[in-house]
């Protein structure tokens, strides 16, 4: 006799997609939009979401998979890259531009930014949930990680509760 509440290890198990404003789980997919990939040629398709709550702020969200980051418009390893390059290795914009494939006006942007960014990620991968680095399980942790970073560096873009 088969039991019916059998464990399946080949089970693939879905994490619930949840509105990053309301936290709630009535949703349904609203289309998709495309991002540039870093490294594949051509466009990536990123799944938009609709809130079905009446009570939350927002209509539409997207959970961008890894490695998009919100609103930045650059990646993670780019931030990476670049912060290595240019403020550790003390690289001027040029080499960094050179060796990252763009131009000197957006790696002074990105070191700038990675001046704020880094300090941040530090201090976040001890109390986050994330743990001490976002891309290890990237399916489980990434949704969080771009949250927080929203959250932190474009607050103007969320609530207030």
């Amino acid at each position: 006799m088969s039991n019916v509440f059998e464990f399946d290890p080949n089970y693939k198990q879905e994490h619930p997609i949840r509105c990053p404003h309301c936290a709630t789980t009535l949703i349904s997919r609203n289309g998709t939009y495309p991002r540039a990939h870093p490294e594949q040629p051509g466009q990536v398709a990123v799944q938009r979401y609709l809130c079905k709550s009446p009570y939350c702020p927002w209509k539409t969200f997207s959970i961008l998979p890894y490695p998009f980051l919100p609103i930045v418009r650059h990646f993670y390893q780019t931030l990476l890259c670049c912060h290595y390059l240019h403020n550790v290795r003390n690289k001027s914009q040029a080499v960094t531009a050179g060796q990252l494939g763009k131009n000197r006006g957006i790696i002074k942007r990105l070191g700038a930014f990675c001046r704020r960014f880094i300090p941040w990620l530090n201090r976040e991968k001890v109390f986050a949930g994330w743990g001490p680095d976002p891309v290890v399980n990237d399916h489980a942790l990434w949704p969080d990680f771009i949250r927080d970073f929203s959250q932190v560096f474009y607050p103007k873009r969320w609530l207030t509760p």
